[in-house]
């Protein structure tokens, strides 16, 4: 999941091909998978995935039949996601855009942002220009369906993980968390590094910036951009109420004339 370099944020070579290993293309987090596949079945129009990152969830949309595309601020996320449309032998046009800046007046049915892309943008007001632009590129009565993770899940530092990738090592560790109550923002020091018989070949330190919202103010950021009749679920359940315990939230909106 990625957005805007505004953000401090960019997917680079290393941390793109941890992504990659760490959720393959069609692995279910906590249940997303199978949710929006449930949601998104029989769908007739365009469907549009903003920071699609490597196809994890595109691909099993587009296995469903469905017209779906996406688009992502990262150069080295979209190479990886082309290469799993080929060895699926898919097509879809994924292309390189901004949350922010993107906008195609009602050409989409549905719009969907997983696994809480949305906070990786700079701020409040860059949310609801991103929600307003997507709102435009629905049709009337289109659905948005955008997942938001509740703030208490990006203050933990967490341990050392690894993945191996042939002869590869790579490993990301949250370095240090740093919050900031007053813009209501998390910012996390990343550190990739790529080892190889032993000895470290490259190291990458990159910000993640983190936008914190929390129920009852992200539904008022869906009403300044325009969206109305929306629902609320906990977990990836349609009878589940957006608990605190949740492991996400997801909202469900509908576009307005």
């Amino acid at each position: 999941m990625t957005q805007t370099r505004s953000a401090d944020w960019d997917y680079g070579e290393l941390s793109a091909r941890v992504y990659e290993l760490d959720k393959p293309v069609g692995k279910s987090l906590n249940g997303d998978v199978e949710f929006y596949t449930r949601r998104l079945a029989g769908t007739e129009g365009d469907i549009l995935e903003p920071a699609v990152g490597t196809g994890r969830m595109l691909v099993p949309l587009l296995r469903l039949g469905l017209n779906a595309t996406g688009y992502d601020t990262s150069a080295h996320m979209l190479s990886i996601c082309r290469r799993n449309l080929d060895e699926a032998g898919l097509g879809a046009d994924v292309f390189i855009g901004d949350m922010t800046s993107y906008v195609k007046p009602g050409a989409y049915e549905a719009v969907l942002v997983p696994t809480g892309s949305i906070v990786l943008l700079p701020d409040r007001s860059a949310a609801v220009e991103a929600l307003r632009l997507m709102h435009a590129s629905l049709r009337p009565g289109g659905r948005l369906f955008v997942d938001l993770p509740p703030s208490h899940h990006f203050t933990d530092p967490g341990p050392l993980r690894h993945w191996e990738d042939g002869d590869d090592l790579l490993t990301l560790q949250t370095m240090h968390v740093d919050v900031d109550a007053l813009r209501q923002r998390v910012v996390r020091w990343l550190r990739y590094e790529l080892w190889r018989k032993g000895r470290l070949v490259e190291t990458q330190l990159q910000n993640s910036g983190l936008l914190c919202f929390e129920v009852e103010e992200f539904l008022q950021v869906l009403h300044e951009a325009g969206f109305a009749d929306i629902k609320v679920y906990g977990g990836y359940d349609e009878d589940a109420a957006p608990g605190a315990d949740a492991s996400i939230w997801t909202f469900e909106a509908l576009s307005t004339d």
